[in-house]
């Protein structure tokens, strides 16, 4: 499917699988990161229900803040900003998530923030990557007279 975007042609299905893939090559990097920081490695099936508790809640927030939507996925400002405001909301349900999972009465507010710091960077830095990655494909499709060389 596309869609036309001030005279551009994006191909959204293209860029919405590749949104989703990286978010989740993001989020395993750093579940297993945080792991290995706390000599963790061997808890596979904790490392497992880290990244589907954080996975869920990330899918069930980031389409609330168009992280799906055109100008998240070609305009690298509204990636970023939409990133780290859905990932503010995104990590604290994690990590809601995570303790129900775990079966713990409590979540950890340094656990909470660090997720937030670590987690939201890579996840911004991914996302304005990927908006500035489509937006340039986007800009060289332009119909129209190229510029002479």
């Amino acid at each position: 499917m596309t869609t036309t975007v001030t005279g551009d042609t994006v191909d959204r299905t293209a860029s919405r699988r590749r949104a989703i893939a990286g978010d989740m090559v993001v989020l395993i990097l750093l579940v297993v990161v945080g792991f290995a920081s706390h000599a963790e490695l061997s808890a596979i099936p904790r490392m497992v229900g880290t990244v589907v508790v954080f996975g869920a809640s990330w899918f069930l927030v980031a389409p609330f803040f168009g992280l799906f939507d055109v100008p998240a996925l070609t305009r690298p400002v509204d990636a970023l900003w939409r990133t780290a405001l859905a990932w503010l909301v995104a990590a604290p349900l994690g990590a809601f998530l995570r303790s129900v999972a775990l079966d713990r009465a409590t979540i950890v507010v340094v656990f909470v923030m660090v997720t937030i710091a670590v987690n939201g960077t890579g996840l911004v830095l991914w996302r304005t990557a990927l908006a500035w990655w489509n937006g340039r494909r986007t800009a060289t499709r332009r119909p129209g007279p190229q510029p002479a060389r």
